[in-house]
């Protein structure tokens, strides 16, 4: 086999090897990482949320007014540090939100983080079916559906590092997201843990995750005489 010829069975080598795929976050919970989310303080998190316009979408209590928008009081700091980082490395798309956090530091994130995470959070509705109490306590083995309190608490308070806390969350948000992760058109979960659980589940079962975990609606506001 001449010169020529060994190099070109090379590049056809390269060329059918498989390219390694970019991770889903550049988050990774190791001892620094621990360190800075522990340094966070939230009277500083606080103005940079004002700083920034964080309170536009999200409120000043973390609790936003559109449905659509999540609600972030009380939530885990680690996992609002980690979805920060990931707008902020393009790892989750939003051109809103890159926009907020792209000049911010990580100690900036971190302080955003233990700001939210100190806030109240919002009262959750709480009622569901006994199919959903199912998917919620012991998932559905023959679907690989992991139990929803497996990783995000018992009560919906949040498991370690990225499980987020689902108690409160914003209706509509919970929908989209949870269809997203379905429809793989978020990948910013580690190990696909989300996607997998997500995607045999049917948008009804979706909808009734979403009246167990979601915020009380607001009251209707009486029509004026």
């Amino acid at each position: 086999m001449n010169k020529i010829t060994l190099i070109s069975a090379a590049f056809a080598l390269v060329s059918t090897m498989p390219v390694a795929a970019e991770p889903s976050s550049n988050v990774a919970f190791d001892t620094e990482t621990r360190a800075l989310l522990a340094s966070g303080d939230a009277a500083k998190g606080k103005e940079i949320a004002a700083n920034s316009k964080c309170n536009k979408c999200h409120s000043e209590n973390g609790i936003a007014e559109d449905p659509d928008d999540p609600n972030i009081a009380g939530q885990l700091n680690s996992y609002t540090y980690k979805q920060l980082r990931d707008y902020q490395d393009k790892k989750r798309d939003s051109k809103d939100m890159f926009k907020r956090v792209k000049d911010l530091s990580k100690q900036d994130l971190a302080h955003l983080a233990a700001w939210y995470a100190s806030l109240p959070t919002p009262e959750k509705m709480g009622k569901a079916s006994d199919a959903t109490l199912r998917l919620i306590n012991k998932g559905d083995p023959k679907r690989m559906v992991k139990a929803c309190n497996s990783c995000h608490g018992r009560k919906g308070e949040g498991g370690k590092h990225d499980a987020a806390t689902l108690n409160g969350m914003s209706r509509g948000y919970f929908v989209t997201t949870m269809t997203e992760f379905k429809e793989e058109d978020r990948e910013n979960d580690i190990y696909s843990r989300m996607r997998k659980t997500a995607a045999p589940l049917t948008e009804a079962e979706i909808e009734a995750l979403a009246d167990y975990y979601a915020t009380t609606p607001p009251p209707e506001e009486e029509d004026e005489e």
